[in-house]
């Protein structure tokens, strides 16, 4: 069995991981895995101490430990079961989620079709047609990339939509792997967009015995 592993191939910031569930296993013995709050504080009180040039305004910390803990709890549930991560450049920017999980293959399902429905590459709801560019992963091999704009159905906003796909196979094993971004923001989006091609190149999957369930941070 394998399962996707960004940790030993990339300095994370600045992105920050989303346990999925408290506390997390292999690390109740740390403080911050422990609570969705302990983890916001942490990262909040964390995120402005690296900005050292840049104190934070009173209440600044207490206001993005509480946005830090509305994604916690809330984010998760938008795709149950996919790993989460944050982007967040600066302690005074909104977070933008990421999700990353494996996709079980169907039967019969060739590579081309699934990446290209994975990342609804040849969508009819887009208000224009998706741009669609091949990615390359040096660890996953070829893949899709995906920029869509649609209209949300409740707010008739249109909002921006980013997905990554790549097809894993190695010897008896097989997978699709899929990141999902949206946000009705297409600029926070696209300022984002070097930081979220690092991310994805950096995915790759490792078998049970190389990982280290995250320990390291």
């Amino acid at each position: 069995m394998s399962w996707l592993n960004v940790k030993h191939a990339m300095d994370l910031s600045p992105w920050i991981r989303i346990p999925l569930m408290w506390p997390e296993p292999g690390l109740e013995d740390i403080e911050e895995a422990q609570t969705p709050e302990a983890w916001a504080r942490y990262f909040a009180e964390g995120l402005w101490e690296d900005f050292a040039s840049e104190k934070p305004e009173p209440g600044e910390v207490d206001l993005l430990t509480n946005i830090l803990l509305m994604y916690a709890l809330r984010a998760p549930a938008a795709f149950p079961d996919f790993e989460v991560f944050l982007h967040l450049p600066h302690p005074r920017e909104i977070p933008l989620p990421a999700y990353v999980d494996l996709v079980e293959i169907e039967e019969g399902e060739d590579r081309k079709t699934a990446l290209r429905e994975l990342t609804h590459a040849d969508a009819s709801y887009t208000v224009e047609p998706p741009i669609v560019e091949d990615f390359d992963s040096p660890h996953l091999g070829a893949g899709l990339r995906v920029l869509r704009y649609y209209q949300d159905e409740d707010s008739n906003e249109v909002h921006v939509g980013l997905r990554y796909a790549w097809r894993y196979e190695k010897g008896t094993e097989a997978a699709d792997v899929l990141i999902i971004l949206a946000d009705p923001d297409a600029g926070r989006i696209l300022r984002a967009l070097d930081d979220v091609d690092e991310f994805a190149r950096a995915i790759r999957i490792s078998p049970d015995e190389e990982a280290d369930t995250w320990k390291s941070s």
